[in-house]
């Protein structure tokens, strides 16, 4: 008989008694992954003309936009110390206008070099120069404040959270029409899933942060005039101007800008603007990826110089990745351990707050498209940005839950012999406990079975191993194996470790032909 119990859930669990016992994108991602094995083992001068070489076919076959000339030339150099990258392109590579169209062009380049560079952990940032000088000093107008972003000083429980759904339909000037940002890939278009993915966030920061949610982009579906489209499907900047419409600032922000875009790259600036007006503690958005039809999974971005803004989204890839291995079929899902640094993603570099750009995948690759179409994907990856917001408010660092050594136990028979389960990490609860047995002794009949620990409870868990005996028995070791899973499917790797039950104040009698021992384990 067997008895599993910690005052809450509670199944049959652990008995023993004496008896018996597409090759798409195939050939480019090769290339990528060699170039990246490759790019670890070389030096430093190498990696710089290798760099040089990749990012100069990539430039060579761009689109070009208004102003740049159709010959760029690249150099790629390593700093001293090896771990920021700078690409400076000639003067024919600036544009007449700085907005989302170059903002895209840069994005681009800086992903492919990451990629090719994600096998030196050294290396942390890519940097750009335009002929040898900054980017902003050719738009001065554009330059971020010099500040860095501090943290909030309100409880998670307070916070009010922005969250921007990347990109939207917007008006174009020259084809005067109303367009999608992103073109279709896979199935996708950027700017129609992201917003159920920004609502599936909420869900979250609301059910286990207390956070008050708002939302940069509509939801509304009814019908937006100017486009006949449904309201959800648009931009920020219009939602904000029906909104806010006495406050221009925010959604009309380049008053200037006569290119054909300019309300695209308003809707960029709108987003941080407007949270900045309503004084939110932080700023998520929330992209897909394009690149290599080989390049996937996440990705998180900060604006250079901006620790609480680093931390915020180094916590939320760890969490990301934990939440997402846990599935079945996304084990193996890329999630980078570190954030990237841009200086030049106005959704970041606008914001007075914490602000984070994440990208849970790339729409370019038939894999992440499929894995960005499916609701469990969406709500694992959702999960691991909450929880990295959660507890980066709490002060708590990235660390993955998992069971330490669990020390082995000896009692008498008929007295519950304590057994502890120390752990690591923040899992969320319920919390399970399952028990295999891997060494049952002879003469026993041996099964494994779990128990639930329904309320948060700190390390170490706690259970009771006791041999019920009619009689006294000789010494019994059992093998154990404990795994620990939370609500979320996040599961520790298997802990062992042995119980002992020793005879208890009588002469042992070897193997009495009859007896029926049995033990039992309860949580405490």
């Amino acid at each position: 008989m067997v008895r599993l119990k910690n005052g809450a859930s509670v199944r049959a669990l652990v008995a023993c008694a004496v008896a018996t016992v597409s090759l798409g994108g195939v050939s480019a991602a090769l290339a990528e992954s060699s170039l990246s094995t490759r790019t670890a083992q070389m030096s430093r001068a190498d990696i710089e003309s290798t760099i040089s070489r990749d990012v100069q076919r990539r430039v060579d076959g761009m689109r070009r936009i208004e102003g740049q000339g159709k010959h760029v030339s690249v150099a790629a150099t390593l700093n001293t110390k090896g771990d920021v990258l700078t690409l400076n392109l000639s003067i024919e590579f600036l544009p007449k206008w700085y907005g989302a169209e170059f903002e895209d062009l840069l994005h681009e380049l800086a992903t492919a070099a990451e990629d090719q560079l994600r096998d030196r952990s050294s290396v942390r940032a890519v940097k750009f120069l335009v002929g040898g000088r900054d980017i902003y000093d050719y738009f001065p107008a554009e330059r971020p404040a010099a500040r860095p972003s501090a943290p909030s000083s309100q409880a998670p429980g307070a916070a009010t959270v922005v969250l921007g759904a990347g990109h939207g339909i917007y008006y174009h000037y020259k084809f005067k029409d109303w367009r999608a940002q992103r073109d279709p890939s896979n199935g996708i278009t950027e700017d129609f899933i992201t917003p159920s993915f920004t609502t599936e966030l909420s869900t979250w920061l609301a059910a286990r942060s207390s956070a008050t949610t708002v939302f940069a982009r509509s939801q509304a579906t009814t019908q937006h005039a100017p486009s006949k489209q449904e309201w959800w499907k648009l931009g920020a900047r219009y939602y904000l101007e029906e909104t806010y419409p006495d406050n221009p600032e925010i959604w009309n922000s380049r008053p200037d800008d006569t290119s054909a875009l300019r309300e695209r790259n308003e809707d960029i600036n709108s987003r941080p603007l407007f949270a900045n007006f309503i004084g939110a503690n932080t700023l998520i958005h929330i992209h897909t990826n394009a690149g290599d039809p080989s390049a996937t999974g996440v990705r998180a971005f900060y604006h250079t110089g901006r620790s609480a803004d680093q931390t915020l989204a180094d916590n939320m890839l760890c969490y990301m990745g934990e939440l997402i291995h846990a599935k079945e079929g996304y084990e193996e899902y890329t999630v980078p351990k570190n954030s990237s640094p841009r200086d030049n993603l106005g959704e970041n570099s606008k914001a007075n707050m914490p602000s984070v750009i994440i990208e849970a995948g790339f729409h370019t690759n038939a894999s992440d498209a499929a894995a960005l179409q499916n609701p469990v994907f969406r709500t694992a990856a959702m999960k691991g940005v909450e929880k990295g917001y959660r507890l980066t408010g709490e002060g708590k660092p990235c660390e993955l839950f998992k069971v330490n050594k669990i020390e082995n136990s000896t009692g008498l028979q008929g007295v519950p012999i304590p057994v502890k389960v120390p752990y690591k990490g923040y899992p969320e609860f319920a919390v399970t406990a399952t028990v295999e047995i891997t060494s049952c002794p002879s003469g026993w009949t041996c099964t494994g079975g779990s128990v639930t620990y329904s309320e948060k409870t700190p390390s170490p868990l706690k259970y009771t191993f006791t041999c019920n005996v009619t009689s006294p028995m000789p010494a019994a070791t059992f093998g154990l194996r404990t795994t620990l899973k939370d609500i979320d499917d996040v599961k520790t790797k298997p802990a062992d470790h042995t119980v002992t039950c020793t005879p208890a104040n009588q002469k042992v009698v070897p193997g009495a032909p009859g007896a029926k021992p049995t033990f039992s384990i309860s949580a405490s």
